[in-house]
């Protein structure tokens, strides 16, 4: 960025991200920031502010900062020690924050909400990238959640709107190992094609980022199922789709159709989170379509998170058209499914079915607390094996008249389900299970038409708590207070997990 005439270009990005057009100098489009010593800095003082990464819920927030920080690691730490022939490079704007472009830095999503006085609960929509508060959406109504009494752990993904969820018995399909990723997606392969197996065995990294836009942070689960599933043998993939580097593919073409986009979304929802979970899943699907022949590998892709019912499977058909038709996206409608259908709930308790509009979200990646004993997420060994889901409900349903390809749709999705095995077995509430890392047990009472029933829910401390050997304690809510006791201290305020706490402040950001 040092000359007025060779600007660089942020590598997988193939936007105009990094250079005005016929400018006499380089700048970052918005969404991007530069990566500069001072943003830096600043970048630093925003996510030590950050409070949402300890949010017993929140496994997409943890995976897409894992992914975003692994991806770009070498840029982000810090530009002290570079030649000044070297370019310095506009990089995506981190998860759970703004970025307006040229040299600004980035900009907390919290800060910017509480500067408009909005308190009420809201969620991301773009895992990275995002240039405006626009990506942020308003989460659904959950009646049996803590109000939200602090503005500052707004975040990505739906899972971050919810502070309860009830214990449930495991899944079993043929799905491989959904339940711990944070962003499933599957690959059908053909038994006769070995190449993209071959190369996935191998780790090769340009398989995983270009052509099947995975991370390689979590290996890959293949299963091969026999001819009687499919009509001919085929390796039934399961991976952690790259968020990142998805976004990165269309970042041009979201920036330009953002508020269209939004808008039919939002409109498209009905505030069940269905339209906004669609998106970034379907790009994937799309972007894996455009760089790997389908006789190679074919996406499916995952709803994540929301659970199938009649509305919701609906909603998601309509997003899909939807979305190729604003964005232009041309070839054969991409396959997908959902995790979890509604009617496996058969035995929900009166806590459940008091509900008008009930829709399930299943949480996936989550840790278990029995078998990890350390307080943070980043060594969990043993992942969580039950099902944990949240209700929640929504007053804004109206019906969505189908097209005949959408309902096409919906019949090739309901077909694929039942050959994987998704709603075959009913699920039932367990107290067989300890709730997941960090958050409280609480046994629940209910009756059936027959019997009384016991359950466990599962519950995150309140915004103005922390979670500490097994109980909520009150945080301390000062916000400054570590750097008006020093400069070379930083203040990380009160999370889900801890207290306020003193840090140093990094020497080289």
């Amino acid at each position: 960025m040092r000359s007025a005439t060779q600007c660089s270009r942020c590598d997988g990005f193939p936007a105009n991200t990094t250079n005005s057009a016929n400018s006499n100098h380089c700048s970052c489009s918005v969404g991007f920031f530069l990566n500069s010593a001072v943003n830096l800095e600043m970048l630093q003082r925003v996510w030590f502010k950050q409070s949402v990464e300890a949010h017993p819920l929140s496994a997409d927030y943890r995976e897409t900062l894992g992914i975003f920080t692994d991806r770009y690691n070498a840029e982000l730490s810090g530009n002290m020690a570079l030649p000044p022939t070297k370019a310095l490079l506009c990089l995506p704007c981190p998860p759970n924050l703004v970025c307006a472009g040229n040299m600004n830095p980035p900009v907390s999503t919290a800060l910017l909400f509480s500067a408009r006085n909005i308190t009420s609960l809201f969620y991301g929509v773009l895992p990275v990238g995002a240039g405006s508060t626009k990506w942020w959406v308003q989460c659904p109504m959950v009646r049996n959640g803590q109000p939200t009494l602090s503005s500052n752990r707004h975040s990505l993904g739906m899972s971050s709107c919810f502070r309860t969820s009830d214990l449930w018995s495991p899944q079993k399909t043929l799905l491989p190992a959904l339940p711990f990723t944070s962003f499933p997606a599957l690959l059908l392969i053909n038994n006769s094609n070995t190449s993209v197996i071959t190369a996935i065995v191998n780790g090769d990294q340009d398989t995983y980022l270009n052509r099947i836009h995975a991370t390689w942070r979590k290996t890959p689960s293949m299963q091969l199922l026999p001819n009687s599933v499919f009509g001919d043998a085929r390796w039934l993939v399961s991976l952690e789709m790259h968020n990142v580097h998805v976004v990165g593919r269309f970042s041009e073409v979201l920036a330009l159709k953002q508020d269209e986009l939004m808008h039919m979304l939002a409109e498209i929802d009905q505030s069940t989170g269905v339209a906004f979970s669609v998106l970034i899943p379907l790009l994937w699907a799309c972007a894996v379509r455009t760089y790997t022949p389908i006789e190679m590998a074919e996406p499916v892709f995952i709803v994540p998170g929301v659970v199938h019912s009649v509305i919701t499977q609906g909603i998601a058909v309509r997003t899909i058209t939807a979305v190729m038709k604003i964005l232009q996206l041309t070839g054969p409608i991409p396959r997908h499914i959902f995790q979890l259908s509604s009617g496996q709930m058969a035995g929900a308790t009166s806590s459940q079915s008091a509900y008008a509009n009930p829709f399930f979200y299943t949480h996936n990646n989550l840790c278990d607390s029995y078998y990890n004993s350390d307080d943070t997420y980043a060594g969990c060994s043993t992942p969580f094996a039950a099902t944990l889901l949240s209700t929640y409900t929504s007053n804004e349903l109206r019906q969505i008249q189908l097209s005949p390809l959408e309902t096409s749709m919906i019949a090739r999705s309901n077909s694929l389900q039942q050959i994987l095995h998704v709603g075959r077995t009913v699920l039932s509430l367990s107290t067989a299970f300890a709730c997941p890392k960090n958050m409280l047990t609480e046994r629940v009472f209910g009756t059936t038409s027959v019997v009384a029933t016991e359950s466990f829910r599962c519950r995150s401390c309140s915004d103005s708590q922390f979670w500490n050997i097994n109980k909520c304690y009150e945080c301390d809510t000062a916000l400054d207070a570590c750097e008006q006791y020093s400069s070379d201290m930083r203040s990380r305020p009160c999370s889900w997990t801890h207290d306020l706490q003193c840090e140093a402040a990094p020497q080289n950001a």
